[in-house]
Order: C-alpha cells, then structure tokens, then sequence
C-alpha cells in the first residue's frame, strides 16, 4: 500500500561568507547614518534653531555637546545590541572597513557631481551618475566582503583584538600595560598640542556643496577646530586600550614585568651610599691622573732627559697666544 507524503521543502542555510557581507554592509550603513547624525545633522538643525546672532558661540557649542553626549551614547548602545553578543567572524572589522569605504566613497561623490555641476551638464544627468556612483560602490563594497579571501584577512585582523571591549589576559602585566597607554597618550596630547598652535586643523566647518541643489550645502564636520581634536583624542585613547591587548604586544609586556619583578632593588640608605662611593672614586682618580700626567709632561720634556723634545704645555701656550679670536 502506497503512502503518500507530504514534501518538505529544503532550508538553504546561507554561507558563512554572505553573512559576512550582509553583516558588514548593514552595519557600515549604521555606522554612516550615526556618524552623519552626529556631526551633520544635528549641528545642522541646532544651527537653525538657535543661530549664532541669537546666542553666545560658546553657549551654543557647549548646549551642542550636551544634546549630542547622549545621542552618541544611545546610538553606541543601540549598534551594539543590534551587533549581538557572537556576532559572525569579522563583522566588526568588516563593519569598521566599510564605514570608511563608504565615507570615502561619498566624499569622491559628489566631488565628481560638483565637477559635473560646473561643467554646466544638467541636473538629471548629475543626479544619475551621482546615484551610479555610490551604487557601484555598495555593490563593490559587497563583492569584496563576499572574497573569501578578504574575509578570513578580516576574521585574522578582527581576532588580534582591536575591535573587542574585551581584554587579552586582563590580571597580567597590569603595570607595564598603564605605562604603556600613559606613554601613547602623551605623544598624542603632545601632537595635538603642536597642531592646534600651528592651526594645522583649520577653523570653521567642513562643508560640501550640494550639486543639483543651488545654495545648499552637505556639512561634514562642525566646528574643526574642536571637533577635529576630540575625534583624534577618542582615537588614540581606542588605539592605546587596544595596543595593550594586542596578544602578541601584550605577551611581551606580560613577559617584561615578570622579569622585572625578578630584580632585586636596593634600599634607598644603600643607594645613596654607593653613589657616595662611586663620586668620589671617579673624582680621587680623576685627580691622580691629572697629576701623574703632570709629573711625567715634566719629567720627560726636561733638558736632562730629552725624551720630550716638545712641551706639550708650552706648546698649547703659544698656541692661546697666537690665536686670532
């Protein structure tokens, strides 16, 4: 007797690969939105609701921050929890990877929409190549986070861990380590002390005109010379964290501070009796070869002698002597 059943239709699960790519991709245009909302959009809406004329320039940059504070925060915590506790291999990195991609990618854009713009071509024709453009590049983007290749590269970066919160053996090496990032942190303070006295950031805002838009602009980056610094700052703070934990740095410094544990380190009372000792042994000695040096320039340039027909003293004399100053 026959019994029919019932199909069941297959599941295709997707590869490892594609997940990457869907992964990094949505989160490089989280990423970008955030960023853009940060410092574009809400300087851009804060300056039409309170401008300069109205308030004070400094209330006004610091009432910014104190909005923009926790709309950076919400959105960080908000990435992360879309990101999820065992995110694929390498999404953070890809993520990472892709938001410049795709900053750099925009900027290129409408650079090229500008040139577009001046060379008198018509709106449509900019707004089209422009949409071409950043298409392309989302789809160049995906194509290379779908290379398996890129993607165990990414998977090796992401692993060396410069894109977790977490720390590499955090018990160990705890005072090297603090030296270390105190170390970074001040060749950084150090360089943007140099660039804000020589205004290498520049003032003002960073802006983009808008190609099919006449009189409208893209803004970028508000306030440069304050905004410009800080971004640095969070980056160098990120980088030296990160530094520290990066396993094979963080073995070395682990392995330096065990070995300086192993050393034995005098007291200050002896300290500074052995330098005692050592000052005036460099000094007692110092004289007596003074002096024999003396004795034997005597006693060789004598007549009787003769071993030294040339006083080297004398010599120098005359020298001093016959100097043109």
């Amino acid at each position: 007797m026959a019994v029919a059943e019932k199909p069941t239709p297959e599941i295709v699960s997707r590869s490892p690969q594609h997940q990457l790519a869907v992964g990094a991709l949505l989160g490089s245009l989280y990423a970008l939105f955030s960023l853009a909302l940060v410092f574009s959009i809400l300087p851009s809406v804060w300056r039409e609701l309170f401008p300069p004329s109205a308030l004070d320039p400094f209330l006004a940059t610091a009432l910014l921050v104190v909005v923009t504070v926790p709309v950076a925060v919400l959105l960080l915590i908000a990435g992360y929890r879309l990101l999820g506790q065992h995110p694929p291999r390498g999404v953070r990195a890809g993520s990472t990877f892709g938001t410049l991609y795709l900053f750099a990618a925009l900027i290129i854009t409408f650079v090229v929409g500008n040139a577009m713009s001046n060379a008198l071509l018509g709106t449509p024709v900019v707004a089209v190549v422009m949409a071409g453009l950043f298409g392309g590049a989302l789809y160049g983007l995906y194509w290379l986070l779908t290379r398996p290749a890129f993607g165990t590269l990414l998977g090796r970066f992401e692993d060396n861990g410069w894109f977790d919160v977490s720390g590499f053996k955090p018990n160990q090496g705890l005072r090297v380590r603090r030296g270390t990032i105190i170390g970074i942190l001040v060749i950084i303070v150090c360089g943007l002390i140099v660039l804000l006295n020589h205004n290498t950031v520049g003032k003002g805002n960073w802006e983009m005109v808008v190609p099919f838009l006449p009189g409208k602009v893209l803004p970028i980056l508000y306030r440069l010379d304050i905004t410009v610094p800080l971004l640095i700052l969070a980056a160098g703070v990120w980088l030296a964290i990160r530094v520290v934990n990066w396993p094979t740095f963080a073995d070395f410094l682990i392995a330096t501070e065990a070995e300086m544990n192993k050393v034995s380190w005098t007291t200050r009372k002896r300290l500074v009796q052995d330098t005692i000792v050592v000052l005036v042994t460099v000094v007692l000695l110092t004289v007596f070869l003074f002096v024999i040096d003396i004795l034997w320039v005597l006693v060789l340039s004598n007549p009787a002698v003769r071993v030294l027909v040339h006083n080297p003293l004398e010599e120098r004399a005359k020298q001093n002597q016959t100097a043109s100053w």
